[in-house]
């Protein structure tokens, strides 16, 4: 799905964040390193949950962990700039959601992404309540899912 055309245009995502291309994110031969770039989506995925109140939790013991990524590296990029990043929801699942996010430089699509979040009470899954599932939908991906 990270292939997916439709994840590269900026008009799917209803959450933005941004961040700052650093002079060390570069490789060898002056393009941004995926490293680099799979921290922009980490920036991504954990501004979106900071902001749906996951990183806040409102019950004791409840929190959101990374379960996996899968990142597709579309395009060169290059220092200095800023990467604009759109998160959007794809899936809800009983106790995850799984995310899709794309990092845009200079009006391309540089990489887009798949993050899988899981939702704990201690170390057991925790299901997703109605009233957040609904809180969810609002950042469903247009199109998508």
């Amino acid at each position: 799905m990270s292939r997916d055309k439709r994840l590269q245009d900026r008009s799917i995502y209803p959450h933005w964040s941004s961040d700052t291309v650093r002079f060390s994110d570069q490789d060898g031969a002056g393009h941004i390193n995926n490293v680099a770039i799979c921290a922009y989506m980490e920036t991504a995925r954990l501004t979106f949950m900071r902001d749906m109140g996951m990183m806040t939790p409102r019950e004791e013991g409840l929190r959101g962990i990374s379960a996996g990524m899968t990142v597709s590296f579309l395009a060169e990029s290059h220092w200095p700039g800023k990467v604009e990043l759109g998160t959007g929801v794809l899936k809800i699942g009983t106790s995850s959601i799984t995310v899709a996010s794309a990092a845009f430089k200079d009006d391309l699509c540089i990489a887009a992404a798949e993050m899988t979040v899981v939702r704990l009470r201690g170390k057991a899954p925790h299901p997703i309540d109605g009233a957040f599932r609904e809180a969810l939908e609002k950042y469903r991906l247009k199109g998508l899912g």
